[in-house]
């Protein structure tokens, strides 16, 4: 810590001068330890909001202003857009003496406001400043990585992000001048996936010049960048466990020997008047002899029950003759429990979905949606920032994340009969990080592997909550539509 302090001071000297800025204490550790000299590679994990790109175009110019060679790199060209930006909105207020040595700097400037990453920054005494893309996939890199034969400095945002193919250009730095002294290599990120770059974070003897600052949430409120625990807990990344992981604490999140859900309330008491229910309806008709079906409902006070997992026989297809018969049967559970909205795997299940959507017509008093589980997640949920919906990868997830959700909260229960006939596909499922923050669940095929079946009674569950949550999102209006937006 007293090493951190004085270089502290340096940092945070040197921003006031060069840029009238005040720093946090990180950030002006960060900018001190490069001013000092003292280490060529840094690799630095810190939580969301940090300022990552907006530190990262001072950085850049402040080694530029030095008479460096500095390249700004990212995985994609968008990422790498934002840094440049930094770069030229830092440019705007930097001291006198540094905006002088920019070669046609009006000219430079203006143009570079709609094109950041096209262009190069040059200074008098040497020193450049240009933005290139590392490529955000290993096939990816192999065509359009720019960092191939370009030593100098890097300074590389969301580097968890960058392939590792990407990571060995980038060792050019260290033969790039002839004195041996390497080129310096910034790189700063969450963690987010395996690789070269958690491989530096994680080692147990880095090489001699090399800083490794792993901040998170805590250190963000210690230093005062975030104002009150309160503003964490409020935030949609605090609501998942996921996110609260990759987002707020920084801790690389692998694939998990644990199931995404928890434990399985019961409830086996009686229903009583005044029940809203719906129903989930798993329709592959090809492969499988029976339909699961799942009867939902929520309660007067607005608790979520999982009532019933039951099947219909298919017995042999027969196209448009089977397809009637089922939705037939499906049509006494509405009429019988007045269901109000009906989800259907639109996979397998389009003439399901086409034979109750008539029916919907009809009668005007239910809804009917197809559900495409490849899809992308509700659009209109996104649109409000659901949380399901903005950091699921897909329909699937959004709805896995949806019961999750509702299970951590405590506000869903399951007859013991739908806890012991989901409880091995609970168990099965697990989620996956993606490099875009989103989440996925495993594939199928590899929960069908682990319990030996495919898991239909799970996928049923999750489209009676779907179609439970769509209703009180419609405000119980009926609306019907075919197929997930």
């Amino acid at each position: 810590m007293d090493e951190a302090f004085e270089l502290a001071k340096i940092g945070a000297a040197e921003a006031l001068s060069l840029f009238n800025t005040n720093l946090f204490f990180t950030q002006a550790l960060i900018m001190g330890a490069i001013k000092s000299g003292k280490y060529q590679t840094f690799v630095i994990v810190t939580p969301s909001q940090y300022g990552k790109s907006w530190l990262s175009g001072q950085i850049a110019i402040m080694l530029a202003n030095e008479g460096r060679e500095v390249h700004v790199a990212a995985g994609t060209e968008d990422t790498t857009n934002i840094i440049m930006k930094n770069v030229i909105d830092h440019l705007q207020t930097v001291d006198e003496s540094v905006r002088s040595k920019l070669l046609d700097y009006q000219d430079k400037v203006e143009k570079l406001q709609s094109s950041t990453s096209k262009k190069k920054l040059t200074f008098k005494g040497g020193g450049s400043i240009d933005g290139i893309t590392l490529g955000a996939t290993t096939d990816d890199a192999k065509k359009h990585n720019k960092a191939i034969g370009r030593g100098g400095d890097y300074i590389v945002d969301e580097a968890g992000l960058v392939p590792d193919d990407s990571y060995a250009e980038m060792g050019r730095r260290e033969f790039s001048n002839v004195d041996g002294k390497k080129g310096l290599l910034f790189q700063i990120s969450n963690p987010h996936a395996e690789g070269i770059f958690y491989d530096k974070l994680t080692e147990d003897s880095p090489p001699p010049g090399t800083m490794i600052l792993w901040l998170d949430v805590r250190t963000a409120l210690e230093e005062g960048r975030i104002r009150s625990v309160q503003q964490v807990t409020d935030s949609d990344f605090f609501r998942n466990r996921s996110t609260c992981q990759r987002y707020l604490l920084c801790e690389l999140e692998t694939y998990s020997d644990q199931s995404m859900f928890g434990n399985v309330a019961l409830d086996d008491s009686a229903v009583e008047p005044g029940y809203t229910y719906f129903l989930g309806i798993d329709s592959a008709y090809k492969g499988v002899d029976k339909i699961p079906i799942c009867l939902s409902a929520m309660t007067r006070d607005g608790e979520v029950r999982v009532l019933d997992i039951t099947s219909i026989k298919k017995e042999q297809w027969v196209d448009g003759l089977t397809s009637e018969r089922i939705v037939q049967e499906v049509m006494k559970v509405v009429n019988k429990l007045d269901v109000r909205f009906i989800c259907v795997d639109i996979g397998w299940g389009v003439y399901l979905v086409e034979g109750l959507a008539k029916e919907a017509r009809q009668r005007g008093d239910f809804n009917v949606r197809g559900i495409n589980f490849g899809s992308g997640t509700t659009k209109i949920r996104k649109e409000k920032n659901h949380f399901s919906a903005k950091y699921g990868y897909n329909m699937r997830a959004e709805l896995h994340m949806d019961l999750q959700q509702l299970m951590d909260d405590g506000k869903v229960t399951f007859t013991t009969k739908c806890a012991n006939l989901l409880k091995k596909e609970f168990e099965a499922v697990r989620t996956l990080p993606k490099p875009n923050g989103k989440t996925a669940i495993v594939s199928k095929d590899e929960i069908k592997a682990r319990i030996g079946h495919s898991p239909d009674e799970l996928d049923s569950c999750l489209l009676s909550i779907h179609a439970l949550l769509m209703y009180n999102m419609s405000g119980g209006i009926f609306v019907y539509t075919e197929a997930d937006e």
